[in-house]
């Protein structure tokens, strides 16, 4: 029980911090714990030549999750002063902005759907992957799995989820990362677009139809691999999406299976939907969903163009 405290992302990320932490106390003859205001310090010095002021931030509480699992008390690191000096450092000279990954526009989103093998298996299962993903904005981890081997009913979207209701479809949502611990169900609507080639309802309908005797709790997303099929993979799903983008003339590495989410959420927001929908659709728990609303060049140039009318008007 105590092994799920966090996610399994969550999990991986704080456990790549507290390897990087030992290899580097070893590697220079330091002691790890009880975990030194000046050894941490150096640490993260150390570590600002690779990683980003934002990954070095989960890094030391990946650090102080193990240290506190150790029994030694871990003070938070903006308590430390030489710590927080060093975060300080990092943040000023490198920034503490990441790359934003580009968002998947409807157009885009088209052409994507174009270089794909309607007639396989795996590009049917890519079509209502990406579809689901963009118009529902769902995070990469509701669409596939870490490994296939890792897929669970209770925390990953599966036949059973898609509940068909004429020409639209509700998906039942009852894991995510705001929602670890299955607490609620959460609802998103997919709506028929008749004769479109981007409609989500028949890209699901023609997905489930590839396996109609799977029972209920089978994964939703699939994969073939040699002659057996599997649940689709966040490398089944980000690879073939990268290959898409490549395939259409794009910079494959600006993208990411996040992408979608921030198109649809873009995509909605410039359509003038209301933010706090746009909100609620995408399961926000924060203003974060901020972050993913672009505004168009038509948009951001509402404000001046009213301002100028209402100058204008003023001194006409």
């Amino acid at each position: 029980m105590q092994k799920s405290i966090h996610s399994k992302n969550t999990a991986y990320v704080y456990s790549t911090g507290t390897l990087a932490f030992l290899r580097f106390t070893i590697f220079f003859g330091l002691q790890a714990l009880p975990v030194e205001d000046n050894v941490l310090a150096k640490f993260v010095a150390f570590q600002s030549s690779t990683c980003s002021y934002g990954s070095l931030k989960v890094y030391l509480y990946g650090i102080r999750a193990w240290a506190l699992k150790q029994g030694h008390q871990f003070n938070p690191w903006h308590h430390r002063y030489a710590v927080y000096s060093a975060m300080m450092g990092v943040k000023r000279i490198f920034g503490a902005e990441q790359d934003k990954k580009l968002a998947v526009s409807h157009k885009l989103l088209l052409a994507l759907v174009g270089g794909l093998d309607l007639n396989g298996f795996n590009g049917i299962m890519m079509r209502a992957a990406m579809l689901v993903a963009f118009f529902g904005m769902f995070r990469k981890d509701n669409i596939s799995v870490n490994k296939a081997s890792a897929f669970n009913p209770r925390a990953n979207l599966t036949r059973g989820d898609f509940l068909i209701r004429g020409s639209k479809i509700w998906v039942k949502v009852g894991h995510s990362k705001v929602n670890q611990f299955g607490a609620r169900y959460h609802w998103v609507p997919l709506v028929a677009i008749p004769g479109s080639p981007l409609c989500p309802v028949t890209a699901v309908l023609a997905a489930l139809a590839l396996c109609p005797d799977l029972p209920d709790n089978a994964p939703m997303f699939m994969w073939t691999v040699g002659s057996g099929v599997r649940p689709m993979t966040h490398s089944n799903f980000v690879g073939e999406f990268k290959r898409l983008v490549k395939y259409v003339g794009l910079d494959w590495t600006k993208y990411s299976g996040h992408s979608f989410r921030r198109g649809g959420a873009t995509y909605a927001f410039n359509l003038g939907v209301n933010p706090e929908l746009i909100q609620y659709v995408g399961d926000w728990a924060s203003d974060a969903y901020k972050r993913y609303q672009e505004m168009s060049p038509q948009m951001r140039l509402a404000l001046p163009q009213v301002m100028a009318a209402a100058v204008a008007q003023e001194f006409a």
